[in-house]
């Protein structure tokens, strides 16, 4: 039997324990170093000690560092580490980090020294809900913690799993302080946009005693924050050929009607519908459907339209999130004597959301003409392109309006205890342990969408000649009347008068950890580690939803009763034509007049899909074991340190789905083991001049994100096809190197240069492959339908077990290499003359490069060419350019800063161009906030803060030439005036 890595490292710890039980530990001091941290200089400072004493290459921020930042959340106190950049969500509010250009997904975060997941929801276009290994920032206020470490290198000592970073973060504790120390914080925040007043408050209690038992702490923190997001813009859900969708309503006498005669839907030679006639005026039909693209060469023969491209639902978002953000920590110390010391932390967050949406949209450019009408029936009126071939004016008869609200009530809750302790069994030997777990679990009980509908509007049009970003959007019908607008049943044409949708989700992250730790320090210049660890993590997922056309209203009910106004839209939007009022379904009269939540069937429709249901599992048990060597040498005038080892971990993935076999709910069950060797070397090079060059290199892995490890199937009998999830996914491996050259050419300042490489083994996409059906690990069962025999009787199958089928699915792809440069300034202005003495500045770059080759379209498995074809690009999240500036001044009583954040534009997705466009992109952008402190007392300070002073919009492009708008929305400005007061 193959001994496990647990084995192996016990062996190793007790024989290097065993070699010193017989040492005795002579008395010692209390070395436990207190750091004070009194302002932002100060906090500075002690991180930059922290930077210059580690052995690999390492960021981190301080104490006040983070509660003086004009941050909402740790999120934006990250942004100004080197080489990290912010993702946003909804509202504005920094959501999720990338790491030198590696998105969440490869980004570990640990609290406490125990891994933590923690996920939110969000719009659907702004990422939907976080179902992945990404750790949601946004779910904790940045009070609760007085450190933030970003470790970009690795080390053996560490827990594998990161390829970007791994980001630690500790809450406060009772021995951080000298005394009793309590704090209080009242803020009040108002948003431009929102133009509402809300507050947030923060307190710590810390005390420590002095026993016959030894020393003794108590703390405990909280923070609560109640806030009201607002997002207001323009969205085209997606951009579309004008061939799509069955094309548009050809002019009368055309060359080939479009579309064809159907007297159900009232369409002839006249009319594409009841009361929908042609067009007799050809020459903007002719001038959009003349236009061809044949998609990178792919298409012999481009169909009529096939390069002209409108928004799929142009419309108008307004979201406004209610949000309480809750967090508490609690923590206890002791130290019974100088060589032993226990350390008990709890913490505890609730993030609880609610999210109105109101849209005004057209709704039938992305709809064909089957069971719901559209696009077919829609006849251009009026076009105009720009010079790069992006249709920026239209004008349309025919054309569905819809009003939709939706509301989204979701809450993360995270719940954490970690017991850490440490005992020294002699001056050289010392053991530590850490056992704790981390439970995150996001709640939707309701995400409810009703939308009533104006169907066939003539004169609709959409205008972008005046604003690139925000077109004017002409509904050609009085859209603030609700009575422009119907909610019942469809009619037999297929006209629709409204819909509803519900859904519940729940997901849910438990990670479990035991390690322990044996140092022993062989002499002076050598000191041997070893270390275990034992981990688990269980992720689920269960979704179901609801929803069904339009329900005939009770008599008495008018769309009056059940709509309500949105007012003062689109004031930060710029230009002309965007309206400021609509009339927008009122949720909470809707709901009284059909309760579509109670999921029921006296409502129909809104009873859940039991049967469509999504629900998967995925267990991780990882047992690891390392052992590492740290060394400090003098050699050439020059001080060598640092540390080499090779850490081991043993995976074992359970994943699991319950999949949908003639009617009934079975477990569809993957088992994947891998095992890794994970070796690390970092150097470093103390020169004369306080000059440190350092060297890290290692081998470094990112497990599969959960949803694409969970079986789930769904599978098409006449088509011979399959998607598929795949427990067998490998995870992405890479080898890093890293150099990087600093100098603390002063007192409490520094400048570096740094260059790092990642050569990226592997990556995982979407693709489809032919295999055999019997080779999927799927039941037979799911074959079977309309009475069909899959054992030889008649009639037969289209699919049978041994039929190839068209697979989709993940699979592990070739990687490539990433490289970067990276440039960090802190430099405090000391050496000028009062008062210019009390200003600095800290300054960073990153450059970042990197080539994944991502297969755009799979071979056609039907055709003997190998049709696939393949762009080399970015990784997607990945900024090329990152920059941040903060300018501070500080003496003792007041304090101001102005910080600026850039990120430059990247790719949201890659398409290749097998459907007119070569990538979604997001712009650049830059942010800048501001912060002022007055202490008027030693324990008074007021302070004002100012987030996202310009405004920054968040756009997304799609296609390079055309750069046609997909997404443009802002959140407005933020001010927060606070007191604090320390007893």
């Amino acid at each position: 039997m193959q001994p496990t890595l647990i084995h192996i490292g016990v062996v190793a710890m007790l024989a290097s324990l065993s070699a010193h039980a017989q040492q005795v530990a002579p008395p010692a001091e209390d070395n436990q170093t207190v750091v004070v941290v009194t302002g932002f200089r100060a906090s500075l400072n002690s991180a930059l000690n922290t930077k210059k004493n580690s052995d690999g290459i390492v960021d981190v921020i301080k104490a006040e560092d983070i509660a003086k930042f004009p941050d909402a959340n740790l999120a934006e106190s990250l942004q100004r580490v080197p080489g990290v950049a912010l993702a946003r969500g909804d509202g504005g509010e920094g959501k999720q980090i990338t790491v030198r250009g590696l998105n969440a997904g490869f980004t570990r975060v640990r609290i406490n020294g125990i891994e933590g997941v923690a996920a939110t929801g969000a719009s659907d276009i702004n990422g939907s809900t976080n179902r992945g290994r990404g750790f949601d920032f946004s779910v904790f206020a940045s009070e609760l913690f007085n450190s933030l470490e970003v470790r970009k290198t690795s080390e053996a000592s560490v827990e594998e799993g990161s390829l970007g970073a791994t980001v630690d973060l500790r809450t406060a504790r009772p021995f951080d302080f000298k005394d009793r120390t309590i704090s209080l914080g009242v803020q009040e925040f108002r948003n431009t946009l929102t133009e509402k007043t809300q507050p947030r408050v923060t307190g710590l209690i810390s005390d420590r005693w002095n026993t016959d038992y030894g020393k003794f702490g108590a703390l405990i923190s909280g923070a609560f924050a109640k806030r009201r997001a607002t997002e207001e813009g323009y969205e085209a859900v997606e951009l579309l050929s004008a061939s799509a969708d069955g094309g548009f309503c050809s002019p009368v006498g055309a060359a080939v009607q479009n579309p064809g005669n159907n007297a159900v839907k009232g369409i002839n030679a006249a009319n594409c519908g009841f009361n929908l006639p042609r067009t007799s005026v050809p020459s903007a039909y002719n001038d959009v459907m003349s236009r061809l693209d044949n998609y990178g060469g792919t298409v012999a023969s481009p169909a009529a339209g096939s390069g002209a491209f409108a928004p799929r639902i142009p419309r108008y978002r307004r979201s406004q999130t209610d949000y309480e953000r809750t967090g508490i920590t609690n923590s206890y110390q002791w130290r019974p004597n100088n060589e032993t010391e226990f350390n008990l932390d709890f913490m505890y967050g609730k993030f609880a959301n609610t999210r109105y949406d109101n849209y005004i949209s057209a709704i039938s450019f992305g709809r064909t003409l089957g069971a719901a009408n559209g696009k077919p029936q829609t006849s251009i009126v009026d076009s105009h392109f720009d010079g790069n071939g992006s249709w920026d004016y239209g004008k349309f008869n025919g054309v569905d309006v819809r009003t939709e609200g939706l509301v989204d009530v979701y809450t993360t809750k995270f719940r954490q205890h970690v017991l850490s302790g440490s005992h020294k069994f002699s001056d050289t030997v010392k053991l530590d342990f850490m056992t704790g777990s981390s439970n995150s679990n996001l709640n939707e009980p309701m995400r409810a969408t009703v939308q009533f509908d104006s169907p066939n509007a003539n004169g609709f049009s959409w205008d972008f000649r005046n604003n690139r970003n925000v077109p004017a959007l002409n509904f050609g019908i009085d859209i603030t009347n609700p009575n422009s607008f119907s909610f019942g049943p469809q009619e037999t044409d297929g006209t629709v008068h409204g819909q509803f949708v519900g859904r519940y989700l729940d997901t849910t992250n438990k990670l479990q950890t035991h390690a322990a730790n044996l140092s022993w320090e062989v002499n002076d210049h050598l000191t041997t580690r070893v270390g275990l660890s034992k981990r688990k993590n269980t992720w689920s997922n269960y979704e179901v939803g609801s929803g069904a056309n339009g329900l005939t209203l009770p008599s008495g009910v008018t769309m009056a009763s059940i709509s309500r106004q949105i007012t003062g839209f689109g004031s930060g939007l710029g230009g002309t034509g965007v309206p400021s009022s609509w009339a927008a379904v009122d949720l909470d009269k809707f709901l009284s007049v059909y309760n579509i939540e109670c999921h029921c069937s006296a409502v129909p429709g809104s009873e859940y899909n039991l049967l469509g249901q999504t629900n998967r599992n995925v267990e991780e048990k990882i047992d690891a074991a390392y052992g590492m060597l740290d060394f400090n040498y003098d050699a050439l005038g020059i001080g060598w340190r640092g540390n080499v080892g090779v850490r081991g971990a043993d995976t074992t993935a359970t994943s699991s789905a319950l999949i949908n076999v003639n009617g009934k709910l079975q477990p569809n069950v993957g088992v994947k083991k891998y095992r890794d060797w994970l070796p690390a070397l970092n150097l470093t090079a103390q020169l004369p001049k306080d000059v440190f060059v350092r060297f890290s290199a290692g081998k470094t892995l990112s497990r599969p994100e959960y949803v694409d490890l969970a079986p789930s199937a769904t599978v098409s009998q006449i088509a011979q096809s399959v998607s598929i999830g795949n427990p067998q996914l490998d995870p992405i491996r890479a080898k890093t190197y890293d150099l990087q050259a600093e100098w603390y050419y002063a007192k409490n300042a520094m400048v570096s240069l740094g260059y790092f490489h990642k050569d990226i083994g592997s990556f995982i996409q979407s693709v489809n492959e032919r295999v055999p059906y019997n080779t999927l690990g799927l039941p037979n069962e799911l074959l079977v339908f309309n009475g069909c025999s899959i054992t030889g009787a008649t009639p037969v199958c289209p699919t049978l077990p041994s039929t190839e089928v068209v697979v989709s699915r993940k699979v592990n792809t070739a990687g490539g290499p990433l490289n970067g440069l990276e440039f960090n300034l802190q430099a405090p202005f000391s050496f000028l003359p009062a008062p210019w003495n009390n200003f600095g500045v800290l300054a960073n770059a990153t450059h970042v490069k990197s080539k994944i080759t991502y297969i755009t379209r799979v071979d056609n498995p039907t055709t003997p060419a190998n049709e696939q074809l393949t762009q080399v690009a970015n990784f997607t999240g990945l900024s090329p350019n990152t920059r941040n500036l903060t300018l501070y001044y500080e003496d003792q009583k007041f304090s101001a800063r102005v910080s600026a954040a850039y990120r430059s534009s990247y790719i949201l997705a890659v398409l290749g161009d097998v459907n007119g466009a070569d990538y979604t992109t997001v712009d650049g952008s830059t942010n800048v906030d501001m912060s002022l402190s007055y202490n008027v007392t030693p324990q008074l300070r007021v302070s004002l803060e100012g987030q996202n002073l310009r405004d920054t919009p968040l756009r997304y492009g799609r296609d390079t030439q055309r750069n046609d708008t997909l997404l443009y929305v802002h959140s407005g400005r933020t001010f927060v005036l606070g007191l604090n007061y320390k007893f």
